[in-house]
């Protein structure tokens, strides 16, 4: 319910009346005091950057939450490629092994590689040419499609071992025209 007061008219003014008048309208909302050292937007694109130091509302803007920061690129970064030397090593397999050199003739216990380049270890794209040499003669030549063996053995011996002194050599190639060799010694003693 609204109320509603019935004014009276009056023969005098009232005490107000003999101010001047305001000369802005009513709705006008007046700067507080810490606001009116702004300067009007137009006052602010004049600045220079000196004025902009020293100007309250020249504080730099915070970025948005919902952006991230800008990076300096954008882009992710690039993996490592496929340079410098490649190491080689030649694992032998244990079976008939009976000494840190040594295996037992007959045996045939196959032999693997290990191939690491500045990307860390190998796998595809790269490839070993095997050698088998039984007292400086070739015995036997293979080749691997991979320098990582897939649960198999990347150079299995074609016959038994007779005794004597052998070498195995592996030379690695990769799609990146790097290239590695290693060889390792072994003997082979009497069963």
């Amino acid at each position: 319910m609204v109320g509603i007061k019935e004014l009276t008219g009056s023969s005098e003014d009232p005490p107000s009346a003999s101010a001047p008048a305001p000369t802005t309208p009513s709705n006008t909302v007046w700067p507080s005091d810490d606001t009116k050292a702004l300067p009007t937007p137009e006052e602010d694109a004049t600045q220079s950057p000196d004025e902009e130091a020293t100007t309250p509302s020249s504080t730099p803007t915070r970025p948005s939450a919902e952006a991230p920061p800008p990076t300096p690129d954008d882009q992710e970064p690039e993996p490592p490629q496929h340079t410098g030397a490649l190491t080689v090593l030649v694992k032998m397999g244990r079976v008939g092994k009976v000494g840190p050199n040594s295996w037992r003739a007959g045996a045939e216990p196959g032999a693997n590689t290990e191939v690491y380049d500045a990307t860390g270890r190998l796998d595809t794209g790269c490839y070993v040419q095997w050698t088998l040499k039984h007292d400086g003669k070739v015995l036997q030549k293979d080749t691997s499609s991979r320098c990582r063996p897939p649960s198999i053995t990347l150079f299995d011996f074609e016959d038994g071992l007779e005794p004597g002194s052998y070498t195995l050599t592996a030379e690695v190639t990769t799609d990146w025209n790097q290239t590695g060799t290693e060889t390792f010694s072994f003997d082979v003693v009497p069963a």
